[in-house]
């Protein structure tokens, strides 16, 4: 049997990769300009979105990884369905639109990092 090392990379990079889905998700959303959109999405995205993402991906991420490492076709579907759906379900009817927009983007942002950046033999 061989040992497939724990990935993690993923676990400690993928995070970061809300910071510029924000950004992105929330240019255009204020009268103050483009710039300070990025700014403060940039500003959110380290200040919140990285820490949820961190615990999102160790409550959901890790085990759907694990349950689903056998099956690596289906991996990156699962992995990008519940980065999309856990920031939908949290966010979709008690946050305005662009908020849940932000978020569900960040969420499927961080599960593709996190594929891409696991090892091959993962």
């Amino acid at each position: 049997m061989q040992i497939r090392p724990f990935p993690w990379k993923p676990l400690l990079l993928a995070p970061f990769a809300s910071v510029p889905a924000l950004t992105l998700a929330g240019l255009g959303s204020s009268d103050a300009g483009a710039a300070s959109d990025f700014g403060w999405g940039i500003f959110f995205g380290l200040l919140l979105a990285v820490p949820a993402s961190f615990v999102g991906m160790l409550l959901v991420g890790v085990p759907i990884f694990l349950i689903l490492r056998p099956y690596r076709y289906a991996l990156l579907l699962a992995t990008c369905g519940a980065g999309f759906a856990i920031p939908f379900l949290m966010f979709f009817g008690d946050a305005p639109f662009r908020t849940t927009l932000g978020a569900v983007a960040a969420g499927v942002a961080v599960a593709a990092a996190a594929y891409f950046l696991r090892p091959r033999n993962a």
